[in-house]
């Protein structure tokens, strides 16, 4: 029976993790148009570099409040939920970052309570939409994947193999590189993995930093931008 339960809960892991999960990520660079149009990415090396970077800017923001909505999740404590999503949006510097949370956290939200009868995602869903909480991804994540018995392990790599998806499917729109390159960059920043869980699992919202210049600065360039192929 433990087993049959095991299998349950990989498959909601795997789905939770699908690119093609319809949540909107195909709509957003994580900034790397800008990174591309401005030169600062334009090889399999320098693509390297940046996913890396947005890895770790994830680790130590997303990740925390993902955590902490997850165990404010099996705690029944929706207060924290709130506080957790409220920490993360201060975090996020640039309006365009902001959005992308925001939307695919309120598609996520909706898909969700599709997927699933529970009154904490009926809440949150709510919650969404009367403005008490912006709703972003990460915490919709926390409250996802502990709703459907994912270990906290498990829901870190998952949002971390989020950011470097939606980061190396966009390059393959804006830059001259393969489907193959992207997958041996994907493959060997599976190395660093736990070296970013080690640094991360410590973090408490009051810990939570964002330290990524270049990225934020790349993001506000995008804002401004005149022809943009994607959101972010």
């Amino acid at each position: 029976m433990q087993n049959k339960r095991s299998l349950v809960q990989l498959l909601h892991l795997l789905q939770l993790s699908d690119s093609a999960l319809p949540v909107g990520g195909f709509s957003f660079s994580n900034a790397l148009e800008s990174a591309v149009q401005y030169g600062v990415v334009s090889d399999a090396d320098t693509l390297f570099r940046y996913t890396a970077s947005a890895m770790q800017l994830a680790s130590t923001t997303d990740c925390v409040a993902a955590r902490a909505a997850y165990r404010a999740t099996l705690a029944g404590d929706f207060a924290s939920i709130v506080e957790a999503d409220r920490a993360l949006c201060e975090r996020k510097l640039c309006a365009e970052q902001r959005v992308m949370s925001q939307r695919m956290g309120r598609k996520l939200a909706e898909l969700a309570v599709l997927l699933a009868d529970k009154p904490i995602l009926n809440r949150w869903l709510a919650a969404i939409g009367s403005g008490e909480v912006v709703g972003s991804y990460a915490v919709g994540q926390g409250i996802c994947f502990a709703l459907f018995g994912i270990s906290e392990r498990e829901m870190f790599v998952s949002i971390l193999y989020g950011v470097a998806s939606v980061t190396l499917n966009a390059s393959l729109r804006l830059m001259r590189i393969s489907h193959l390159a992207t997958q041996r960059i994907l493959y060997d920043l599976s190395s660093r993995i736990d070296g970013l869980y080690a640094q991360s699992e410590e973090l408490t919202l009051d810990d939570m930093y964002a330290f990524a210049p270049q990225i934020d600065l790349l993001a506000s360039l995008h804002e401004k931008g005149r022809s943009r192929m994607f959101m972010n």
